[in-house]
């Protein structure tokens, strides 16, 4: 055989195409949407319109962001949407009817989205209850206390919550400015720390992490706390954005799209496989889907089809993913040999 023929590790003619085309589908796919929206409205690519929709996109952003490295180690916290709800609803009546100023609320807000993520924690971590049903009962319970806390809207936050909620600073949207560090502070922590190692580890095998001596249950932990605190610090954003906060609706089915974003973002359900960078690809691919389908008036039943839609194709990559991934390794390893025993 020509040794010339044989694949060589710096040339991967045959697995590097797949794997570009896999992890950056979805970017072509906003690409072509963006084309899409741009020819049928001369409203929708624009500086102002794409304020707008990154804007009203921005909690929902800061929830996935934190939530895919829990997903990531092969957990998930299905109660954010009513954690959204619950936080939310406490900030604001920490300025409403306590009189609390600006920045303690805000503190109240995450302080409890925080205390949520770390009950749902120990249950997970260090009861090894199922986080399915742990946070799908969380979800409900939330939801609850919400109303029995107050189940009538509250209105009138104040300056600083409508500034934070709708300001902007050196022209960029504050709402913008704070999804944009989540989502840095996150891609940071995966790819330049111990703990992202960690994630990432305990994920692909949480038993062989456990007997390497991994900090699997604080990890874990922590990362349903960041998941909580996320929350609160969304629900918090909603509220300054609304200037009020109704029980029933905050937050309401968010856990769903912060689901959507994260799967459809290249992150294995099952763990152990993700980027930050597919999720915020995911993020904007959601919000500009969104905001593109108001702007040609269809109706919000169809944009509910298109929603479900993104989840079976954000499931339908993950299985993509999980079948091609480990083959694609594999393959990788044996051109790897066989071009090392033709060295030799």
């Amino acid at each position: 055989m020509n040794a010339l023929a044989i694949p060589v590790p710096g040339r991967k003619r045959g697995s590097f195409p797949v794997e570009l085309f896999i992890n950056n589908i979805l970017l072509i796919a906003l690409l072509c949407l963006i084309a899409f929206f741009s020819f049928r409205s001369g409203s929708f690519l624009t500086v102002s319109n794409f304020r707008v929709l990154l804007t009203n996109y921005a909690a929902i952003g800061i929830v996935a962001s934190v939530m895919s490295m829990l997903v990531i180690s092969g957990h998930v916290d299905m109660s954010v949407g009513s954690n959204i709800g619950f936080s939310g609803m406490l900030s604001a009546l920490a300025v409403t009817q306590f009189g609390l100023p600006a920045p303690l609320a805000i503190m109240v807000g995450i302080g409890a989205g925080a205390g949520v993520g770390l009950i749902n924690g120990i249950l997970c971590a260090y009861l090894r209850f199922s986080p399915i049903i742990v946070t799908l009962g969380m979800l409900s319970v939330l939801r609850g206390v919400t109303l029995l806390i107050k189940s009538v809207e509250v209105a009138g936050m104040g300056d600083t919550f409508f500034m934070m909620g709708n300001g902007s600073f050196l022209g960029v949207p504050i709402l913008l400015l704070v999804v944009l560090g989540v989502f840095l502070l996150v891609a940071a922590v995966m790819s330049t720390t111990i703990w992202g190692r960690y994630v990432m580890a305990i994920g692909v095998n949480p038993q062989a992490a456990f007997l390497a001596a991994l900090p699997v249950r604080p990890v874990v932990l922590a990362l349903f706390i960041a998941t909580g605190a996320a929350a609160g610090l969304a629900g918090v954003l909603l509220v300054a954005r609304l200037d009020g906060a109704s029980p029933g609706s905050l937050g309401l089915q968010m856990e769903l799209q912060a689901l959507t974003i994260i799967l459809l973002g290249g992150v294995a359900f099952a763990g152990g496989r993700g980027r930050i960078f597919g999720v915020f690809t995911a993020w904007v691919f959601l919000a500009v889907m969104e905001n593109g389908l108001t702007i040609l008036n269809v109706p919000p039943f169809v944009q509910l089809v298109a929603a479900g839609s993104a989840l079976v194709l954000a499931a339908s990559l993950d299985a993509l993913g999980t079948y091609l991934g480990p083959r694609l390794e594999q393959r990788r390893r044996i051109e790897q040999q066989i071009a090392a025993a033709v060295a030799r």
